[in-house]
Order: C-alpha cells, then sequence, then structure tokens
C-alpha cells in the first residue's frame, strides 16, 4: 500500500471517532437514526475503518526512519506502561455516569478525570517519543489523537453541563493522574480499586513484554531477558 493512502486511512481513522461523538453531530445522528441505530452504524463504520488501517499498516511501503530514538525514552516506556494499563483496566471495570451527569468520582476516577482516554494517550505518547519509524510513529498518533479528540470533548461538555453533579466532578478530578489528590481535592481510592485490577493489569502488562517481539518484531525491554 503507497504510504499516502496509509496516511489518509489512518487521518479517516480518527475523524471516525472524533466527528460522530462530537455532541451536536450524535445528537443529531441520534435523532435521525435512534440510539441503537446510531451504535450500530458507529461500530460498523469503526470497525471498517480500523480493518483497513490495520490492513495498511501490516501492508504500507516503508517509509522509513524519522529518527533514532534514545535508550531512555525507551526505558521510560517500560516503567510508565504499567500506569497506562491499569488506567485502560480501571475504566473498562468501573461503571461511570453519562459525561454531563457525572457521579461521584469513584475508584480509578478518584485518579483520573477520563482513565481511560488518559491511559490511552499516554500509551501513545510514550511509544511517539520510543519509536522512530514513520510506519509506527502514524499509528501512535493516530491512537494518541483519537485519544485528546475524546478528553476534549467530554472536558467541553462537562464544562457546558449545568448539573451540579458535574460542576463538583470537575472540582474533585484531575485530567492527569494524581494530580487532585496531590492537591488534596481526592482521596487515595484504597479499597474501590481493590487488588484484582491492578494484578489484571500487572498480567496485561507481563503478557504485552512477552509477546511484544512475537507481533511487532520489536523487545521493548531486552535488558530484562
Amino acid at each position: 500500500m503507497p504510504f499516502s493512502l496509509y496516511l489518509a486511512i489512518a487521518i479517516l481513522l480518527v475523524l471516525s471517532h472524533a466527528v460522530p461523538s462530537a455532541p451536536r453531530i450524535r445528537a443529531c445522528l441520534v435523532g435521525h437514526l435512534g440510539r441503537k441505530g446510531f451504535l450500530v452504524v458507529y461500530s460498523l463504520v469503526s470497525l471498517a475503518v480500523l480493518a483497513a488501517f490495520v490492513h495498511g499498516y501490516r501492508t504500507v511501503d516503508s517509509a522509513g526512519w524519522l529518527f533514532e530514538p534514545p535508550l531512555s525514552a525507551r526505558e521510560a516506556a517500560v516503567l510508565l506502561m504499567p500506569v497506562a494499563i491499569l488506567l485502560v483496566v480501571g475504566r473498562l471495570t468501573t461503571r461511570a455516569g453519562s459525561t454531563g451527569e457525572a457521579r461521584r468520582p469513584t475508584g480509578i476516577y478518584r485518579i483520573s478525570r477520563y482513565p481511560g482516554s488518559t491511559g490511552l494517550l499516554l500509551w501513545a505518547s510514550l511509544h511517539l517519543l520510543a519509536t522512530g519509524d514513520v510506519r509506527r510513529l502514524v499509528l501512535f498518533a493516530a491512537m494518541a489523537a483519537i485519544a485528546l479528540s475524546a478528553i476534549v470533548k467530554n472536558e467541553m461538555v462537562l464544562r457546558r453541563s449545568g448539573a451540579a453533579t458535574a460542576r463538583d466532578f470537575l472540582i474533585g478530578t484531575s485530567i492527569l493522574p494524581g494530580i487532585a489528590i496531590a492537591r488534596g481535592r481526592q482521596k487515595w481510592p484504597r479499597g474501590e480499586i481493590g487488588w484484582w485490577r491492578p494484578t489484571l493489569a500487572a498480567a496485561i502488562y507481563a503478557a504485552i513484554l512477552w509477546a511484544h517481539p512475537m507481533l511487532f518484531g520489536v523487545d521493548p525491554a531486552p535488558w530484562l531477558r
């Protein structure tokens, strides 16, 4: 696949997530398709674009290297990836309120206001710094753009909401992990996260480290082997 086409699909991937989830566009689409219809169409379009992107990633012509990442960037990725994985695991396993009517922050939401998107953004940013070839840079730039667009969208909706719960949620949480806790606006979740979420995150992290050389051709931590 030509690199220009691969890049175009990457941009389409970002737009397929960012545009339909924009509040006014989403409301318009739900009004025409219904909630279930919107979710079905959105899911089908997202999967189709994702499949095209995966195919493009596997078959794109080599675009060379943009820079040689320093060893410190790879070490930082290895050290901080568990945080990103825990944020994503916490988001997937913790119930949240709707964007405009956020519930009282519990569990992982005490650590980050948008744990899933923040975890994905951290994941992508670490890999952008530790990856120098253009093909992977496009991949992780697309991931970062999707995560950042979700954070911006949710932040705008919360700030425009007149609900007291949304206002309290903004005051009592932070986008960057741990900032609200460090400033005394939030308490450490303690038992709300439990032991099994960090254990699951650690298991996923170990599996990624083990499988990374086979799946992606790059050993992120050769000094550990």
